[in-house]
């Protein structure tokens, strides 16, 4: 993000820079439970989720079966007024049948950035803090301020483990 951005990032080290995006490492993975999912204009009932912790090469690698996982990456983000911003899945997972998907970071957003990685073509292993995926930000004319549930909030912060 440029100096004249006024969002802020944080947990940024000088090699996640890119000249168009910024890098972000994977902090943790959540199986997706299988039940059902409900969502309706008012309500919506979520799947689950079970953590998955690192278990191999030290307690700091997970090995996953092709599948869908909720990720949270090590940073948190604050979307600053008239800016918003989404995840891109950095081009080696894409190769490798591997792909990340994100939702809008909108404008007054303040939370942790989480996605789904979807592996498709066979299992993988991962190291903790590896890059995955790529934020972009832009200008973005907002008719209001965020006004979600998935921002920074007692059981968001609990979950995820923000302090």
């Amino acid at each position: 993000m440029s100096d004249e951005s006024k969002s802020t990032l944080t947990e940024v080290q000088e090699e996640d820079i890119q000249p168009n995006a910024v890098d972000l490492r994977i902090a943790k993975i959540f199986r997706i439970e299988n039940k059902d999912f409900v969502i309706d204009n008012e309500t919506k009932t979520h799947r689950g989720s079970i953590e998955v912790k690192p278990e191999y090469k030290g307690m700091d690698w997970w090995y996953l079966q092709p599948g869908t996982y909720e990720i949270v990456m090590e940073n948190i983000i604050h979307v600053g007024e008239d800016e918003a911003g989404w995840v891109i899945t950095r081009s080696t997972l894409n190769r490798n049948g591997v792909f990340i998907t994100s939702g809008l970071y909108d404008s007054g957003y303040h939370g942790v950035m989480a996605g789904a990685m979807h592996i498709t073509t066979g299992p993988m292993w991962i190291k903790k803090g590896t890059r995955v995926g790529q934020f972009l930000l832009f200008k973005s004319q907002a008719l209001k301020k965020y006004d979600g549930d998935y921002g920074i909030g007692k059981a968001h912060d609990q979950k995820y483990g923000v302090k």
